[in-house]
């Protein structure tokens, strides 16, 4: 409202003085356009910067909702996407959603209040002006849809090509060992180039439409500006209309169509950050274990299952069947029906569907991290970390002492090949455990399971890669070492002596 009396005192003084005597300008309209102007002035920084600020926050509360979805889903619901598009997602928010809190969507709101202003007060000081911008500001709206259209399709290229280069980097540094030793960087550096090549190309169409998006706001806005003020001048110089009423619409004119030019300009950066939102709501409509409030009796868990199945893709076959409290059983099924999903499941790590009961509590009234620390799940490839032995066993129980260390590795047979190590428990082993024999990362993966000190131990193949008598080896270990724990072992191999069966059923 600021700058329209600013203009219609500014017309006023504009068209005394062409119309008048010489002489010094009414001091009264001179005081209200300079006041008027600086409340536009002010009112354009304030915009401005609570626009920035909006856009920071939002931006913040954006990247706190994906970690805490990211957390609560886990690896394993997540493990059909790449790593290298979630940490390309994670990285650019902030370049690709701050512009568009910042900029278009306070844009947008701005846009539409200055053009509803600026037409009344118009349509009050010259309805046929008024008119006029009834026709042409549709049109222009009409010009920056059409477009948005051709620019959606490009951004959406642009982002596909943007997270596959990112991810086919991410995949050299990784493996950049592996294709030194079989004499393929120069293949996959031709891979890289390519696909670079194809990200810039892809850029290049989104700037070239964003160009057009701006040179077509342009032109609309230009051209409606030029029709008005022709229209003006021939109601002019037709004595159909008075100066000053006129002027101050067709100073108003620019007010009209500049935030639409300013949001032509600015659709870019919604558009740049339509495939986020995408992703983002793709990831929040991926399932998670239900979280309840309730607590497990303490000790070994009972386990009741009744056409139990993991809620992931490919999964197919269901578990009926009881494991009593402290029993070992093991778990046996065709290969990819769903059994290491199961263990999963058990773990509160994914979904599942059928009924699934701990010690006669329903596992989807369980409280997840109460849960989370009774249970150990050894996979079939156990993950150490480029660390020492110490560090390695210490992700399971931080505040261990080297006394509960010895003793865990006593127990799994591990203590002899640890005690032979430069450094024993400081000795480093190297990236994904390099120093140590498949059998002997097994037993340091159980070691970890039973320092944990949980109930319930979650056996994923845990031999499959083991000639068959490092495996009995390792079976006749945990049969010992977890004792008065509950154990579910998958296996294809043979159970253990003494180990009852659960076989899943197929569909």
């Amino acid at each position: 409202m600021g700058t329209a009396a600013a203009f219609v005192l500014g017309a006023q003084l504009i068209a005394g003085a062409l119309t008048s005597r010489p002489g010094s300008p009414d001091p009264h309209l001179l005081l209200g356009t300079v006041l008027g102007l600086t409340v536009r002035a002010a009112a354009a920084a304030l915009r401005e910067r609570v626009a920035q600020q909006v856009g920071t926050h939002a931006v913040t509360w954006q990247r706190d909702q994906l970690s805490a979805q990211l957390l609560r889903l886990g690896p394993v619901a997540l493990s059909g996407r790449r790593s290298a598009a979630l940490v390309t997602l994670s990285s650019e928010l902030g370049p690709r959603l701050t512009p568009y809190y910042a900029r278009f969507l306070p844009g947008r709101a701005h846009a539409a209040i200055s053009a509803l202003v600026a037409l009344g007060v118009t349509a009050w000081l010259d309805p046929a002006t008024a008119a006029l911008l009834l026709v042409t500001g549709p049109l222009t709206v009409v010009f920056l849809y059409l477009v948005g259209l051709a620019t959606h399709a490009a951004t959406q290229a642009q982002w596909t090509q943007h997270t596959r280069l990112a991810g086919r980097l991410l995949t050299l540094t990784r493996h950049l060992p592996t294709l030194h030793a079989f004499g393929a960087v120069p293949t996959y550096r031709d891979v890289l180039v390519r696909s670079a090549g194809a990200h810039r190309e892809a850029t290049l169409r989104v700037l070239r439409v964003a160009f057009l998006s701006g040179f077509v706001m342009e032109f609309a806005a230009t051209l409606a500006t030029a029709l008005v003020a022709v229209w003006i001048g021939v109601r002019l110089f037709g004595g159909e209309a008075t100066l000053a009423p006129t002027l101050a619409a067709l100073m108003l004119v620019p007010e009209f169509f500049g935030p639409l030019r300013q949001l032509g300009a600015d659709r870019h950066a919604a558009l740049d950050a339509e495939p986020l939102a995408h992703e983002l709501d793709e990831l929040a409509a991926v399932p998670g274990a239900p979280q309840g409030h309730r607590e497990a009796p303490a000790g070994a868990p009972s386990l009741t299952l009744m056409r139990a199945r993991a809620e992931l893709p490919g999964v197919t076959a269901t578990l009926t069947g009881t494991v009593g409290a402290g029993a070992h059983v093991a778990l046996r099924g065709p290969s990819g029906v769903g059994k290491s999903a199961l263990l999963h499941a058990l773990g509160k790590y994914v979904a599942h569907t059928g009924q699934m009961t701990v010690s006669g509590v329903p596992l989807d009234e369980l409280e997840g991290r109460r849960w989370a620390g009774r249970v150990a799940l050894v996979p079939q490839t156990p993950r150490l970390l480029a660390a020492s032995v110490r560090d390695n066993l210490r992700v399971a129980a931080p505040d261990a002492d080297d006394g509960a260390l010895w003793t865990v590795l006593r127990n799994v047979g591990l203590d002899g090949v640890v005690a032979a190590l430069p450094g024993r428990l400081a000795a480093p082993l190297g990236e994904g455990g390099t120093r140590l024999s498949g059998g002997e990362t097994a037993r340091l993966a159980l070691a970890r399971a039973l320092l944990s000190g949980a109930d319930l131990l979650l056996l994923d193949e845990v031999t499959a890669h083991l000639d068959e008598a490092t495996a009995r080896d390792i079976h006749a270990l945990i049969g010992v070492a977890a004792r008065g724990r509950t154990a579910l072992l998958v296996t294809h191999r043979e159970p253990p002596p003494g180990w009852p069966t659960l076989t899943l059923e197929a569909p």
